[in-house]
């Protein structure tokens, strides 16, 4: 979670925000999706996060996916934004998420991951997605499977 929002809770405590963040639907060359395996939970997610205070949300995905696969971001196509009415997660905090789903068209480097966040990388095909987590992996699924053999 970024600095700012802890700050912001310390200020408001659990009362409801407004979260922005952006993910990736990051393919190799065979058309298989990139996902990393939370830390900690048997649950798949795309690379991405929340943004930084005043951070747009391209500049989001370059960080995340830097930070949790070591991959630069090279080229991206907003593809979605996608939105979750109030939610209260663990802890009492409520917030609205607003996720902007890219497409990464270019990319370059070996993914690693970050040992945090993610404890594994792995390209999957639509065939074999393993579980994926909340409205993102969702998005990903109904994506991946109605491209198979598409050039995107």
């Amino acid at each position: 979670m970024p600095d700012y929002i802890a700050d912001l809770r310390a200020l408001i405590g659990h009362r409801p925000v407004n979260l922005m963040g952006a993910c990736g639907l990051i393919r190799d060359p065979q058309g298989r999706l990139l996902l990393q395996r939370l830390a900690g939970r048997d649950v798949w997610a795309l690379p991405g996060g929340l943004c930084e205070l005043g951070e747009p949300p391209l500049a989001t995905l370059q960080r995340e996916v830097w930070e949790e696969t070591a991959l630069t971001v090279q080229a991206a196509t907003l593809l979605d934004l996608l939105t979750t009415p109030l939610r209260t997660v663990p802890g009492g905090d409520q917030a609205h998420f607003y996720t902007a789903i890219y497409r990464v068209d270019a990319w370059h480097g070996t993914p690693v991951p970050d040992g945090v966040e993610g404890v594994e990388l792995a390209f999957f095909g639509p065939e074999a997605l393993p579980a994926l987590r909340g409205q993102p992996g969702e998005y990903a699924r109904a994506w991946l499977g109605g491209h198979r053999g598409h050039e995107l």
